[in-house]
């Protein structure tokens, strides 16, 4: 009998390995945005709406310090569609490229198939680590207003040592000169997976990652570390206040072994949908404020500062974070416009 692939399988597939996985310990990036662009944390939270999205984002914290952490980040996503009516996937998006237009509103009540990748590279002190990662998910009507998805990403790392910025006690160190004195690298490849539910008000998405829990060996030595698995949730709900005002509460947790527990707690307020103020507290001391509007033709912006309020507050210096990203639509059919205002 030939053997078949029902996407329901991938589902299923998908969410156990989700939670059946233990916890472990910290050492993924934690965005301000991660709130409002949940993808960068789940496979399975790309082609919530009907357009394709690709943002970068930029972070660096402990500003003025040399060495401070900083992190780079360029992901897309999109709905995609094999066989009959491929163009009939995406939908037109602010087709007049007017200012402050509104965000696309999230679709549901229809089967999905969503290609997405992201590419990161985070350095902190003289370590730097770099990856690229692909993904797949599949959403199903769990009811008429409620959809459900799993999805999962396959990638490649590679960590390094810059040799420049090490510093070293004992400038003779025999241990160091045998071991990491020259160029030392490693790379891996791992893997990410998620599950969403979502409607047009509201989303919940739980997803893992550094799944396959790889141990550093640097320069052919095995060391006692490893690239732990971590859990996110993200959950989210918009409140209609006004015709112009809404407010999204949201939370995003982070688990991890022999981590303390990060959460952010927070909400963010929408003007016309188009431009918003979020504020967050975060469990780890600190307190986060992140402007953003959709500017022109597509493109949309925010910039987020971290203030930290715990006893590191004044050595940390404040985090800085900008993102940038743009929405890409089906083309405007101009012709059957002018055709169907002359008939």
């Amino acid at each position: 009998m030939k053997n078949t692939f029902h996407p329901l399988t991938f589902l299923l597939l998908s969410s156990m390995l989700c939670f059946s996985l233990e916890m472990s310990a910290q050492q993924e990036g934690h965005y301000l945005s991660m709130a409002s662009n949940p993808f960068m944390l789940n496979p399975a939270a790309g082609g919530l709406s009907d357009v394709s999205q690709v943002e970068l984002l930029s972070r660096n914290q402990w500003s003025g310090y040399t060495g401070g952490p900083r992190s780079f980040t360029l992901v897309g996503h999109s709905e995609f569609r094999v066989g009959k009516e491929t163009d009939k996937v995406l939908k037109e998006f602010n087709p007049s490229n007017a200012m402050l237009f509104q965000n696309p509103k999230r679709t549901v009540g229809k089967m999905k198939h969503i290609a997405g990748g992201k590419a990161l590279f985070d350095a902190i002190g003289p370590f730097v680590k770099t990856s690229v990662y692909g993904s797949y998910a599949f959403h199903l009507p769990f009811t008429k207003t409620i959809n459900f998805g799993a999805g999962i990403g396959l990638g490649w790392s590679n960590l390094g040592v810059l040799q420049e910025r090490v510093v070293l006690f004992q400038q003779d160190d025999a241990a160091y000169s045998q071991f990491l004195g020259n160029t030392s690298t490693q790379n891996i490849l791992d893997a990410n997976a998620g599950i969403v539910f979502y409607s047009e008000k509201f989303f919940v998405g739980v997803s893992t990652a550094q799944l396959l829990r790889n141990s550093v060996v640097l320069q052919n030595v095995v060391t006692e570390s490893n690239y732990n698995r971590h859990y996110f949730i993200v959950a989210k709900y918009q409140f209609e206040l006004n015709e112009e005002f809404s407010i999204e509460p949201t939370v995003v947790a982070k688990f991890a072994e022999n981590s303390p527990f990060s959460g952010d707690f927070g909400a963010r307020i929408l003007y016309n949908n188009s431009t918003w103020f979020a504020f967050q507290y975060r469990t780890s001391n600190a307190l986060t404020f992140q402007l953003g509007s959709n500017i022109v033709k597509n493109i949309y912006a925010s910039y987020g500062y971290e203030l930290g309020i715990g006893p590191l507050r004044k050595g940390s210096n404040g985090t800085h974070e900008l993102q940038l990203g743009f929405y890409i639509g089906r083309n405007r059919n101009t012709a059957k416009e002018i055709k169907q205002s002359a008939e």
